[in-house]
């Protein structure tokens, strides 16, 4: 827990330093941002230099301090003081935060739990770390062809190969952030006597607290969902509690950042067209012209190491291939792993087989929801309500809210014919549980009241907080680890030998129902096709599959 407090505070420092200098790049009109998004903003600029970067280097200690000194340079160059406006939260808010980040703590330091981080996350985040961009990663593994630009990002701000905290420590500073942001902004509309908004920011808080894959569960993996769910639910009602939507240069680059971190992002451009037509409109051109550019930084590079690992722009889709090389990922293992996505998240496996579940055909949706979470149930429930509630207040209020709506009903359409897990757009349901308190709680004219509903929700935020971080270390020992974080598992494993490399093949532990890599030595994998050929003489060329 220790190495991962020290490591909170300087992964906050690098991303709002950084931030800070995104700012100076890209001037704001307005001093009064969020710190939350000096942190976005700076972990974004990092994760563009870092995606250059990996094109042509591991992410070793050596480009970890040359980025370090690229931002002093950068600091030398734009000198100007830069005014930022700390939230200052009150004695109980403290508390509160402070309790919920040694819970976050806690649990990042403890196993890592999710099959994806155990399977191919680590591994992923390996390759970048020890070699860099290696062609045809996709034929070992055809996840390990998921290329996002979270793992170049994990890759950077990660200090050890073999504990669970070195890979999962991004994602739990991102559940730190967010807790700070909700509880500073909840503060703030407080103090503002703004009971209505106060408490749907605060029931919006506990629905990501209550549900387990977000604040708490979140740190303890490395998936790259999450920071596309806190990015779109803070630009979302950081916008709606403006008092004016007005395009700003979050609204070009945002977006375009999650579309490096998961391609089924996309719906969210149409953000960074309206931004785009606004700021033409304006007919300032110069100004402009950065933003477009970091924009093209991130896309560009991300595009290019999708060739490198998988041998497609856009893998594991095959649209818009205008490449010509002899890595590419074999187009039938495409179409299966393109079938198993599409199906599987209709209905999750554990539930029914695939071959059941495109036997439904069209008729999928009832068991799309029956099979869902129970919390997933909710949070779609709650969230299209919430939405609904707001398109209804257009109409009859000529709600500002139009534009965050249309994206939202949009993106919803987009998920739900392709890929409807609930976790990919969290973020807009969220969105919505808050618009749905927003709008609940106004039929309440009453402010004293709604103060006493907001303080039983502080009590039993308060006490059940404190009783899980108790009973966390007090019931399960695997959570005890007060100085450094558990240690990876280690499976055994067989070894193979295919032109003078040494492959590893693990077997299963710790009852999970799937061998998993985890740390293991690289190359790892799961299978051996016997058509796997080295490109060259070392594992730095790549690999290919005999035609």
């Amino acid at each position: 827990m220790l190495s991962l407090l020290i490591a909170h505070i300087i992964i906050t420092t690098l991303c709002l330093w950084s931030g800070i200098l995104f700012y100076k790049f890209f001037p704001v009109k307005s001093n009064s941002r969020p710190i939350i998004y000096y942190l976005f903003s700076g972990l974004i600029l990092l994760t563009a230099l870092t995606q250059i970067l990996v094109l042509f280097f591991p992410i070793n200690i050596y480009t970890k301090i040359g980025t370090i000194c690229f931002l002093i340079l950068l600091t030398l160059y734009k000198r100007k003081s830069p005014k930022l406006f700390f939230d200052r939260l009150n004695l109980s808010s403290s508390v509160v935060f402070f309790i919920l980040w040694l819970i976050i703590l806690v649990i990042s330091a403890g196993p890592t739990i999710m099959d994806d981080t155990e399977s191919y996350h680590i591994q992923s985040i390996k390759w970048i770390e020890e070699y860099g961009s290696v062609p045809g990663l996709a034929n070992l593994h055809e996840r390990f062809g998921f290329n996002s630009s979270w793992f170049s990002s994990v890759a950077l701000f990660s200090f050890s190969s073999k504990l669970t905290g070195g890979f999962t420590v991004l994602n739990s500073v991102l559940s730190m952030w967010m807790c700070y942001w909700f509880i500073s902004t909840f503060d703030n509309r407080s103090k503002e006597n703004n009971t209505q908004t106060a408490f749907a920011i605060l029931v919006t808080f506990i629905c990501c607290l209550i549900i387990w894959p977000l604040l708490r569960g979140n740190a303890a993996n490395t998936n790259y969902d999450f920071i596309t769910t806190c990015i779109v639910l803070v630009l979302f009602m950081e916008m709606f509690l403006s008092k004016n939507i007005t395009p700003t240069i979050e609204w070009l680059i945002w977006p375009v950042y999650l579309f490096t971190v998961r391609i089924i992002n996309f719906p969210l451009l149409l953000l960074s067209v309206v931004g785009l037509i606004f700021f033409l409109r304006q007919k300032n051109l110069k100004t402009l012209f950065l933003p477009v550019t970091f924009c093209l930084l991130l896309i560009v590079p991300f595009i290019i190491r999708n060739v490198i690992v998988a041998g497609y722009p856009f893998y594991p889709s095959t649209s818009f291939d205008f490449t010509n090389v002899d890595w590419k990922a074999d187009p039938q293992m495409i179409e299966r792993l393109m079938e198993y996505i599409k199906y599987f998240n209709r209905v999750n496996t554990t539930y029914l087989e695939i071959e059941q579940t495109k036997a439904l055909g069209a008729n999928w949706a009832p068991s799309w929801f029956r099979y869902l979470f129970l919390f997933d149930k909710a949070l779609v429930v709650f969230g299209l309500i919430g939405i609904s509630m707001s398109i209804g207040s257009i109409f009859i209020k000529k709600d500002r809210n139009t534009t965050l709506i249309a994206v939202c009903v949009a993106w919803l359409a987009c998920w739900f014919f392709t890929a409807p897990d609930p976790r990919f757009v969290y973020g807009i349901l969220l969105y919505g549980v808050f618009l749905f308190a927003y709008y609940f709680i106004s039929v309440i004219k009453n402010k004293q009241v709604i103060k006493g509903l907001i303080d039983l929700l502080l009590i039993a935020l308060f006490t059940t907080s404190s009783y899980y971080f108790i009973s966390k270390l007090w019931k399960e020992k695997e959570y005890r680890n007060w100085v450094m974080p558990a240690s990876l598992p280690q499976p055994p494993t067989k070894e193979f030998v295919i032109d003078g490399i040494t492959f590893h093949i693990p077997e299963q532990i710790l009852n999970n129902w799937n061998p998993r890599c985890y740390g293991t030595p690289l190359p790892c994998l799961y299978q051996i096709d016997p058509r796997l050929r080295l490109r060259g003489k070392k594992m730095r060329s790549g690999f290919r599959l005999e035609k």
